[in-house]
């Protein structure tokens, strides 16, 4: 599409008009995630979150969070006890119209429930309502902070169990548990505000056994050991703000690699792998340095880390401060084959992390900026390593018109970023 088709109102937009305004009537400023206990052989975790929120209404009288499938025993704000309703209307979709069975009915009906708890029309499934004690402290939009209890069982989303079906402990036999889904899927792990809209810092716990590893957002702050030394708590915390969809776990016995070049990237794999994790990421510093160099910028967090794990859904997925990859990317140097199609998931993983997770959307219309932006710059990565006509073989394969790619430069994409920043 020509660049110069992009002619939206905020172009236009002068000095004193409002920008994006929340559908919320809060805004969320931070939220700490504690996942105490996880199971498994049963497939299940228990845990809080807490959430702190700021009124931005004077009446604010209910607050509607996002949460499926997870089972919500107890809410506190500002330590006090508050009702709550939980409804997931996808749950049901037309359990009231039997008469109705045609698919055109179930798509409407569907849209209609999905809508009902979508976090950018200010919904949600879970709807507290607030104590009347604290009226007259919302009146004066004083901070409120949201104690949530729950626990997750069986989960059919967010989260993925995997436990081989071997003998020996849970670390023996390699199990281990990872975050996955489409976007928007984090809710289905932890009650949370699931939109992009939506950032915060965040502050991640996570006690495991001793012989697991629990690989989560920003930095690792500290690791704390229980007094009989059986399990172990990961505290890590997040200071940029960023959206609840991207942010992610991995839980295993993983076997840790420090990069010998960058020492802010981690990289992480299942055990007995350590060998095919060596070769396979000693590349990744150098498309560090491109982007870096391309972009004329740093890589916008203080870490980085990389986590293989085995039945993964896609390839790779990208979330704040860390990428999940498929275990089967892993290879040794005798596997020349493999090493291309290593090579461009890390590099699309590392684009991502500058337009998608750092820079977020800001609304469903804005998808196509950050992915075209961390496309784009993947592509200028590939032309360099690959060479020209793999790099118009991927643009033909991805079905971008060639004339896009073949007008567009550098200092276009960073024009398009000091426009998406008005």
């Amino acid at each position: 599409m020509p660049l110069t088709g992009v002619e939206p109102a905020r172009m236009n937009r002068k000095k004193g008009d409002k920008g994006f305004e929340s559908p919320r009537p809060y805004k969320l400023t931070h939220q700490v995630v504690c996942i105490n206990n996880i199971n498994f052989q049963r497939k299940s975790v228990v845990g809080f979150v807490e959430l702190t929120i700021f009124p931005t209404v004077a009446n604010l009288n209910r607050i509607k969070l996002n949460s499926k499938q997870c089972r919500i025993y107890r809410v506190r704000i500002n330590d006090l006890e508050a009702a709550f309703i939980y409804n997931d209307p996808t749950l049901e979709v037309c359990h009231s119209e039997s008469k109705q069975r045609n698919l055109n009915y179930f798509s409407n009906a569907y849209a209609a429930a999905v809508s009902a708890v979508d976090p950018d029309a200010g919904n949600g499934e879970l709807c507290i309502k607030v104590p009347s004690e604290l009226w007259k402290h919302v009146d004066e939009l004083k901070v409120l902070k949201i104690h949530i209890n729950f626990s997750l069982d069986q989960p059919k989303g967010g989260l993925h169990f995997v436990v081989p079906s071997v003998e020996g402990s849970m670390a023996e036999r390699g199990a281990h548990v990872f975050s996955c889904g489409y976007q928007n899927s984090t809710r289905f792990w932890f009650p949370c505000v699931d939109s992009y809209s939506e950032l915060c810092t965040w502050k991640l716990e996570f006690t495991v056994d001793a012989a697991m590893v629990a690989v989560s957002n920003g930095d690792l702050v500290e690791t704390v050991y229980t007094h009989d030394m059986r399990k172990k708590t990961f505290h890590y915390m997040l200071t940029i703000p960023t959206a609840a969809s991207n942010i992610s776990l991995a839980i295993g016995p993983f076997e840790i690699l420090v990069d010998p070049y960058m020492h802010e990237v981690t990289h992480f794999c299942l055990p007995q792998l350590l060998p095919l994790l060596k070769h396979t990421t000693s590349y990744l510093h150098e498309v560090f340095e491109f982007y870096e160099e391309i972009l004329t910028c740093r890589y916008p967090y203080s870490c980085f880390k990389t986590v293989f794990i085995d039945e993964a859904y896609v390839e790779v997925a990208a979330y704040a401060s860390m990428s999940i990859f498929s275990t089967n990317l892993l290879h040794s140097a005798m596997i020349i084959d493999e090493t291309p199609l290593t090579r461009r998931c890390l590099a699309q993983s590392l684009a991502q992390q500058f337009f998608g997770c750092f820079i977020s959307r800001m609304s469903w219309s804005d998808e196509w900026v950050l992915k075209g932006i961390s496309g784009y710059i993947y592509g200028l990565w590939m032309k360099k390593t690959f060479g020209v006509n793999e790099y118009r073989h991927w643009i033909k394969e991805s079905g971008f018109p060639s004339t896009l790619f073949n007008k567009a430069s550098t200092y276009t994409v960073l024009g398009i970023l000091q426009y998406v920043s008005v």
